[in-house]
């Protein structure tokens, strides 16, 4: 049968198949430190979203159920009818999104510094326009880099996690998207805050919610009221970290998520 995911993915570890979602104008790089401890027990499968990454580009709008269903895709390719999903910061929007248009291919989920599209969440910050980040990626290179590692964004990385920062610009610096394709994606996000609300109450799967208590970007108060919402949702908050706190403590947030898979197993 021919494949149907056009996009890039890799693997890591050997195990039971846990799909992972990458951010807002990130690629799967945003995971290895988190997961590599994990890799003798699950499978990670890590594809680049449309336009990210080593993944080719869009050729046109898309929304993020159809970000949803090339991912399914992926999972039909790979003959994984059931499979665990951590979903990060955007990719958490397009993990609702799969579990809500596919419910009984996920059998458990992280959530990680994200939200969901009810008004009742507080708005992301800080709140960028498309003409914002379209004048962001006008700038030279170095200055893009250093506007999306700004201390507004990731206070912590600059005072307690040098090497987390190090290593996140030279991940942005090799994997750089193009505008284009970032502005498309900043789109999609658009219209899915701007949709009625998933109902949450409808997941019945286990779900673990990750969150860095000084997280600007995605405030805590989102996280604590997503696993308010959900009806098997446990809450797990990492200290003194902000929006990449799986970067910043990454061997503590590998033994979150290894624990709520084995309780849940």
């Amino acid at each position: 049968m021919a494949k149907r995911f056009r996009g890039h993915w890799e693997s890591l570890g050997d195990g039971s198949p846990v799909l992972c979602i990458s951010g807002f104008a990130t690629a799967n790089w945003m995971f290895r430190h988190c997961l590599t401890p994990l890799a003798g027990r699950y499978r990670f499968l890590l594809p680049d979203n449309r336009g990210m990454g080593l993944s080719p580009p869009a050729t046109g709008p898309y929304d993020l159920e159809a970000l949803a269903d090339d991912l399914i895709d992926l999972m039909d390719d790979l003959g994984e009818t059931r499979f665990d999903v951590i979903g990060l910061s955007m990719g958490g929007f397009v993990a609702q999104l799969l579990a809500s248009r596919h419910a009984g291919r996920v059998r458990r989920m992280v959530l990680m510094c994200t939200s969901c599209n009810d008004l009742e969440f507080r708005a992301l910050f800080p709140v960028f326009t498309r003409e914002q980040i379209a004048a962001v990626y006008r700038l030279r290179r170095e200055d893009r880099v250093n506007a999306a590692l700004s201390e507004m964004m990731c206070p912590w990385l600059f005072t307690r996690y040098p090497q987390a920062h190090a290593y996140i610009r030279q991940q942005r610096l090799q994997f750089e998207p193009d505008a284009e394709q970032v502005l498309l994606q900043y789109d999609a996000v658009a219209r899915f805050l701007a949709s009625p609300p998933l109902d949450l109450a409808a997941f019945t799967m286990p779900v673990l919610v990750l969150s860095g208590d000084r997280d600007p970007v995605v405030p805590l108060p989102n996280a604590i009221l997503l696993a308010a919402r959900l009806p098997d949702a446990e809450l797990r908050v990492i200290e003194e970290t902000d929006h990449f706190f799986f970067l910043e403590k990454p061997a503590e947030v590998a033994e979150r998520i290894g624990e709520f898979f084995e309780k849940k197993s």
